[in-house]
């Protein structure tokens, strides 16, 4: 009898007994439940993990699949009743305070280091009317869309991570918040969270909606990073006072394509700045990859700029004036633009009477027009210091020297674009909108599936790359920086079959799956026992 394709899932279920994910939620929610809550809440993060079926087929998905194995219990146990029960009792007992107590586990078992914290937030957009009610825990509604769907309602999805891409508190909030106001409330709770698991000193990383005067004084005593909004005069300031003086960092990583590489090399100069009365260090970075995007958008930006004032001066050359005065004042008009200047000159049209000249070849003159002739000249040295400008950015912090160097600053602040990719993870229209979802509170709970889940892929990862050990990637080109999918999509071939209660590999593990489960140090008796003891390997 064959049990079919486990694939990867039996691992999630090792991680997920590591992280002690079935105990906490059975303490917590205490549902009464004969299949038991611990169960189907990892029954539900399985199912993100390998697809994400559509909630009212989850039940159908484990019933393809050796339910008793991955889950100790039958596919129908899943069904949609179970899935609701469990969803409104998250809510009913606090979604992000379970989160926390997962955290708490995470960071224990698998020795998180915190000393780093990045934030940011993402809308998800939604269809449908979402009428609010007055016990909603969020408003769906319209607000500035990230996904550029600015027809459609949305909520947002405020994430914070350790270890670049770890994620250790998360919140679902109004869909027209924004996100200065969302880092203030953040920081008002910043030091109890990072407290709470066990984190005195940190270095707080967010993007440059930190950068305000009302969070700049919340942040008294957190160290932090973040980037300086162009917006502030003291950011061209820093940047032009750069000139030439560039410490070389080189590329943080290294990216090919077609055998050229593509990652972007940074340097770097270091100033002092001074914000509403405080004095923070602001480090310089000028990226050629960021050059080069800007450069192109200047070269865009400026043909645009002469072509928008050629017209302006077409429309004022075409006109006559009948006194020099007239034309002078309509040349004043000409306003100069951010990229090029105006020069005007008058020329002067003789007006004569009508009929034949007189024989004495003197005409009879009646009076003059006057017209503009302008030449639209380049602002050359405007350009210059754009020119000059592109690719640079100002890094704000108040991270001591003696702690933290320049290129250290610029690093950890690169690594939040793991936030970013995480987002990537997160935003699954299909979770976000199916039937099953239109209330708010049950939107709630199953962020904190999606998280839980996004926790135990990237811890996964995590594992993986902590062994330093090359692994066949994708094309089979060895990476020493294995991801979950990579990892995933080694083990859809795997098929275990049943003799009674014995379940037995159809076909043994090739090579490049026994060296993933040494990466994350797994044993391969997890596709065939249930015991859930015994997934570590060397067990």
């Amino acid at each position: 009898m064959t049990a079919g394709s486990p694939a990867h899932l039996p691992i999630v279920k090792e991680y997920a007994r590591r992280l002690g994910l079935e105990e906490i939620v059975d303490r917590t929610l205490a549902c009464g439940m004969r299949a038991g809550a611990g169960k189907i809440f990892l029954g539900l993060v399985m199912n993100v993990l390998a697809g994400r079926s559509p909630l009212y087929r989850v039940e159908e998905f484990f019933g393809s699949r050796d339910a008793a194995l991955l889950l100790g219990l039958e596919a129908g146990s899943l069904n949609d009743d179970a899935l609701g029960r469990v969803l409104d009792r998250i809510y009913e007992y606090g979604t992000w305070k379970m989160f926390s107590e997962v955290c708490l586990r995470a960071f224990e078992a698998f020795g998180v280091d915190g000393s780093v914290v990045h934030q940011d937030t993402t809308s998800v957009s939604v269809w449908g009317e979402y009428v609010p009610g007055r016990d909603d825990p969020i408003l769906i509604t319209y607000g500035f869309s990230k996904d550029k769907r600015g027809d459609l309602k949305q909520f947002i999805v405020s994430l914070l991570c350790v270890e670049g891409n770890l994620p250790c508190h998360a919140g679902i909030l109004d869909g027209n918040a924004a996100d200065k106001k969302i880092n203030g409330q953040i920081l008002s709770e910043l030091p109890r969270i990072m407290s709470r698991h066990g984190v005195e000193e940190f270095i707080y990383v967010a993007d440059s909606a930190l950068a305000t005067k009302e969070n700049f004084s919340l942040l008294d005593g957190i160290r932090f990073i973040t980037r300086l909004p162009e917006t502030f005069g003291a950011c061209g300031r820093l940047i032009r006072k750069a000139g030439s003086a560039w410490l070389e960092v080189g590329r943080l990583t290294s990216r090919k394509v077609r055998g050229r590489e593509t990652a972007a090399w940074y340097r770097l100069r270091e100033e002092n700045v001074a914000l509403y009365g405080k004095a923070y260090r602001a480090v310089v970075v000028h990226s050629d990859a960021h050059d080069r995007r800007r450069q192109k958008r200047l070269d865009k930006a400026v043909a645009q700029d002469k072509a928008a004032t050629e017209a302006k001066v077409e429309v004022l050359t075409r006109k006559e004036f009948f006194c020099l005065r007239d034309a002078q004042a309509a040349a004043t008009t000409l306003a100069p633009s951010v990229y090029h200047h105006v020069s005007c000159s008058f020329a002067t049209r003789p007006v004569y009477g009508r009929g034949r000249p007189p024989k004495n070849g003197h005409r009879r003159l009646q009076g003059r027009r006057y017209r503009v002739v302008v030449d639209v000249i380049e602002d050359r040295a405007a350009i210059a210091r754009l020119r000059e400008e592109a690719g640079c950015f100002v890094l704000l912090t108040t991270v001591p020297v003696d702690q933290k160097s320049g290129p250290e600053i610029l690093h950890l602040y690169k690594d939040q674009d793991g936030v970013e990719r995480n987002f990537g993870f997160l935003k699954d229209p299909l979770v976000a909108n199916d039937v099953f979802l239109k209330k708010p509170r049950r939107i709630e709970a199953m962020g904190l599936v999606l998280v839980v889940a996004l926790l135990l892929w990237r811890l996964m990862e995590r594992t993986m790359r902590q062994k330093n050990v090359s692994l066949p990637g994708w094309n089979n080109r060895e990476t020493t920086r294995p991801t979950g999918f990579m990892m995933a999509s080694k083990f859809s071939s795997v098929f275990v079959g049943m003799r009674g209660e014995r379940r037995f590999l159809l076909r043994p593990l090739d090579e490049t799956q026994r060296t993933y489960l040494q990466a994350l140090d797994v044993s391969p008796a997890v596709f065939t026992e249930m015991d859930s003891g015994a997934g570590r390997s060397g067990a």
